[in-house]
């Protein structure tokens, strides 16, 4: 931005292009006698990024105030006491490593002694217990079919045993199974064969 004047006050040595506007500040003490207004035209120029005058725009130099300073000092704060948080970090564990108490050859005791091994846990079995070896659990999957049917005297049971229950499931979906696609034979046939008879006495009747 430039700005020009054109006279030079000789009292209070302001420079302004407008007589009528200009007001002196001096002190009323001042020993030194006022000289002459004279004409010296002048052009000034005003940085907008720093806004400082200057005369020559092509010498001017920004100097433009930042925080920079500021946030390097605290960035190096920062730094020394993070630094020296891990160091203090590092010797307490030192010291601990050293006062721990080191046994046989600089193993601890808790690392000398065995653990005991844990129990095995049983096989799982599919009946809802715990698996046996005697022979009510082994027993024939047929055989206990046959007497899990119940009879008169006696009422059916169901035995939990895994090859039993898919035994016993298997024969009641083959005879439903069964069943099912005897009656359709059986409907097909018998339909077939009431036709042929139906058609054969119809045909003896005329």
């Amino acid at each position: 931005m430039a700005k020009l004047t054109m006279l030079r006050c000789g009292t209070c040595g302001q420079r302004y292009s407008n007589p009528a506007r200009h007001v002196c500040r001096t002190r009323l003490d001042r020993k030194r006698r006022p000289g002459k207004t004279r004409v010296k035209p002048r052009v000034s120029f005003t940085c907008r990024t720093c806004g400082k005058a200057t005369t020559n725009p092509l010498m001017h130099t920004c100097r433009v105030r930042t925080d920079f300073k500021r946030r390097k000092a605290r960035q190096e704060r920062l730094s020394k006491a993070t630094a020296k948080s891990r160091r203090a970090a590092a010797r307490r564990k030192a010291a601990r490593k050293t006062a721990r108490p080191a046994t046989g050859g600089g193993t601890s005791s808790r690392a000398s002694t065995p653990t005991p091994a844990a129990p095995r846990p049983a096989a799982p079995s599919f009946n809802g217990g715990p698996s046996s070896t005697s022979e009510v659990a082994n027993h024939d999957y047929r055989e206990c079919f046959q007497k899990s049917a119940g009879t008169r005297f006696a009422a059916a049971h169901d035995c939990p045993k895994y090859p039993c229950r898919i035994y016993r499931e298997g024969h009641t979906n083959g005879l439903e199974v069964g069943r099912q696609l005897g009656h359709a034979t059986g409907y097909s046939e018998g339909y077939s064969t009431g036709y042929a008879e139906a058609t054969r006495d119809h045909a003896n009747e005329r």
